[in-house]
């Protein structure tokens, strides 16, 4: 029956494959609840702790292989789970990062491949700023440091060569007749098991370029505003609105422009919770 149980090396997020898990299995046989759950891996006392694991308790080593007993998982798949479990519970961004590459190597299914091109494109910020520069400038293969230093803030040579290399793997530029390199319409396209993540090492990325921006003193221009405010929850529903409406805005200028690219730019808009 284990083939109609969900495949651990699709989640990265071990809670859910155990809720998915239980609902796979209640299916089965109705007697297997989150409190038999919690007797199978050796606490016949606590009702509770499988419904706080759902909701965000941390899982001591212990306990994660009592869950691999339970799972029956085979030697893979216990590795892949004790390192979800390790992201799913880092607590600083350099940890998560670790951990997600290490699931993206571990991970056994066909996709994998796909799993490990759309991570490393997002993972890097220069791999969609040279895209986007290649709109505006010509490079022809030969001058990497031009190409380097072109962008702000700067990157090495061996990181241009190794973005211009993805880039054409992945389809996203290609040489035109003229001999230089520009941006296809190609997407690339990102796996419902890397996207969130990937999607969170690029916004922190790109916050770390916004830090870089405030303390450059270029007299190129730029617009960096921040304000703290209090607002009532209906405020809050037209704010986050205005800002779907702005971002929907900026795209449509972005493709009505009448004008050739002349330079590339970064846009971060934050709207986040300041208190509990």
């Amino acid at each position: 029956m284990k083939s109609n149980l969900p495949l651990i090396y699709e989640y990265n997020d071990f809670r859910k494959f155990i809720a998915d898990f239980q609902k796979a299995k209640y299916e089965q046989d109705h007697s297997y609840t989150k409190s038999y759950m919690t007797q199978l891996i050796g606490l016949p006392n606590s009702r509770s702790y499988m419904s706080d694991i759902l909701k965000g308790k941390h899982v001591t080593n212990t306990f994660v292989d009592r869950f691999v007993n339970m799972f029956a998982f085979n030697q893979d798949e216990a590795n892949f789970f004790r390192v979800l479990v390790k992201f799913n519970q880092a607590e600083n961004s350099n940890e998560r990062e670790l951990y997600f590459e290490q699931l993206i190597a571990l991970n056994k299914t066909p996709k994998k491949y796909l799993y490990e091109q759309s991570y490393q494109y997002y993972k890097n910020w220069y791999n969609a700023a040279i895209r986007a520069l290649l709109n505006v400038y010509d490079f022809d293969g030969k001058n990497y440091s031009a190409l380097a230093g072109k962008l702000v803030p700067s990157i090495t040579v061996p990181q241009a060569k190794k973005a211009i290399s993805l880039l054409l793997q992945l389809n996203l530029i290609e040489k035109k007749s003229n001999g230089f390199y520009k941006p296809t319409s190609s997407s690339i396209s990102t796996e419902e098991f890397v996207r969130d993540e990937v999607l969170k090492q690029f916004q922190i990325k790109s916050l770390e370029l916004a830090k870089s921006a405030i303390l450059n003193d270029s007299k190129q221009s730029k617009v960096i505003a921040t304000n703290t405010i209090s607002i009532s929850t209906r405020g809050q529903k037209r704010i986050e609105k205005q800002i779907d409406r702005f971002r929907s805005q900026i795209r449509s200028l972005v493709h009505k422009d009448e004008d050739p690219p002349e330079t590339v730019y970064q846009i971060d808009v934050l709207f986040f919770p300041m208190m509990k």
